[in-house]
């Protein structure tokens, strides 16, 4: 089962709102804190995410991808309390 935070109002609409300029066409801006592109435009055809703050809850707007996923195992394994390899 996905996140609440996946499942609310504003996330949607920002994942809409995003897909619809990459259909059009747009180019858009990384907003992670940290990008780790040589850039932070985002090709219409580029992997894209809806990036949150650190806290999950507010939304910043279009990602990469790569710094997305990235920011998140960071904090992840800021977190980690050593359960996850339990067999």
């Amino acid at each position: 089962m996905a996140k609440a935070k996946y499942n609310t109002p504003e996330y949607r609409a920002a994942y809409a709102a995003i897909r619809a300029a990459q259909r059009r066409g747009d180019w858009l801006t990384c907003a992670q804190p940290v990008c780790l592109m040589r850039t932070r435009d985002i090709a219409p055809n580029d992997p894209t995410h809806v990036a949150h703050d650190d806290s999950g809850l507010a939304i910043l707007g279009p990602a990469h991808a790569r710094c997305n996923t990235s920011d998140g195992g960071k904090r992840r394994h800021l977190v980690d309390d050593g359960t996850r390899w339990v067999l």
